[in-house]
């Protein structure tokens, strides 16, 4: 008569293992789609050639300073990020677009769609505050048919105080990039500028930047355009 109770505790001792089991496979497939998923690791920027038909770069968008500490910045709902409605910079998303579109053009040629276009369509892409980069690329490069999408973030842009030949305050900048294939939804490569310009003499690592910008105390712009030209020299089309 004992076994019935005992036969009942393992059964139900079965079930709940089942539901952990459940549970836990739904957290392993649902988690690296969702839009909260900011603690996965970043994929690396690669510098292999990428494969591509053609590219629109969706217009730059501000993020904060917390939003830049965060791993897995793609896949980050833009509440996190601190991109939704919030513009710290002024004209620093028009500048930095302008600039990634002017340096893309340079390599790549008409690989790359008129910025115009590009403008006009990100105008028309829906974004709430719990989408992420990703979702939003994919829209993006779906209503315009091309088959990648360079969606940017620009964290920090700081305009020098001063002139060049002497700045109480030096120009600083940070933004990222990221290359998403529209098809597989994956992320091709990614890059990173985050750069404070100090004197020659307290770095000799900045030699490169002032003997190719000149001798002097950089705009924020120029900066950026430095910037735009050192991350964009790893990537590479076939």
């Amino acid at each position: 008569m004992a076994r019935q109770p005992l036969e009942n505790h393992t059964m139900m001792v079965l079930n709940d293992i089942r539901k952990v089991f459940f549970l836990m496979l739904a957290f392993v497939f649902v988690l690296p789609g969702s839009a909260t998923n900011c603690l996965g690791a970043e994929a690396p920027s690669a510098n292999d050639a990428v494969e591509l038909q053609q590219i629109a770069i969706l217009p730059f968008i501000t993020g904060s300073s917390e939003g830049q500490k965060k791993k897995n910045q793609l896949d980050c709902q833009l509440r996190d990020l601190g991109a939704v409605g919030e513009y710290f910079f002024p004209r620093a998303e028009e500048i930095m677009t302008t600039l990634v579109q002017t340096e893309l053009l340079k390599k790549f040629g008409e690989q790359i769609l008129p910025l115009a276009k590009s403008i006009e369509a990100s105008k028309q892409i829906p974004r709430e505050p719990s989408d992420t980069l990703r979702h939003i690329a994919l829209r993006f490069g779906q209503d315009l048919g091309v088959d990648h999408v360079l969606v940017g973030l620009v964290w920090r842009y700081q305009e020098r105080v001063g002139s060049a030949m002497a700045a109480s305050d030096a120009a600083s900048v940070a933004f990222s990039v990221f290359l998403v294939n529209v098809a597989s939804r994956e992320l091709m490569w990614s890059g990173t500028f985050d750069k404070t310009q100090t004197s020659l003499s307290e770095n000799l690592f900045d030699a490169p930047m002032f003997f190719k910008k000149g001798l002097k105390w950089l705009t924020v712009e120029e900066l950026s355009s430095y910037g735009t030209e050192k991350i964009f020299k790893k990537l590479s089309l076939q």
